[in-house]
């Protein structure tokens, strides 16, 4: 009987990570979307406020995105990525502090399971 794998260790740690760097990439998107819904619309209506409500949704959109893309320490819940870290997009990842040392940067938890 194959045995299932365990949810503590790297695996999901990793995935956290991936899931991370695929959420900053979609920020810039999110933004130039908002603005590009709110000149379409304000070009159509011929009234720059017509497309206000578009812009505010896509921005608060972009804000949430901005909020989901922190991957979190399984053991303590903080942030795994240093303060200026450029961790890379998830095609070409740059190894970070977690990554190279395997334990969370602010509590010192090994994440190797």
């Amino acid at each position: 009987m194959a045995k299932a794998p365990s949810p503590t260790g790297w695996g999901p740690v990793r995935k956290e990570l991936q899931r991370a760097r695929g959420a900053r990439r979609l920020v810039p998107w999110a933004i130039l979307s908002a603005f590009l819904g709110w000149s379409l619309i304000s070009v159509a209506a011929r009234n720059w406020r017509a497309g206000l409500p578009l812009l505010g949704g896509g921005l608060l959109f972009a804000l949430v995105i901005r909020a989901l893309a922190i991957p979190h320490c399984p053991a303590c819940g903080k942030n795994l990525w240093l303060r200026g870290e450029r961790p890379g997009p998830p095609t070409a990842p740059v190894p970070t502090q977690v990554e190279r040392d395997r334990k969370c940067p602010r509590c010192g938890a090994g994440l190797d399971g």
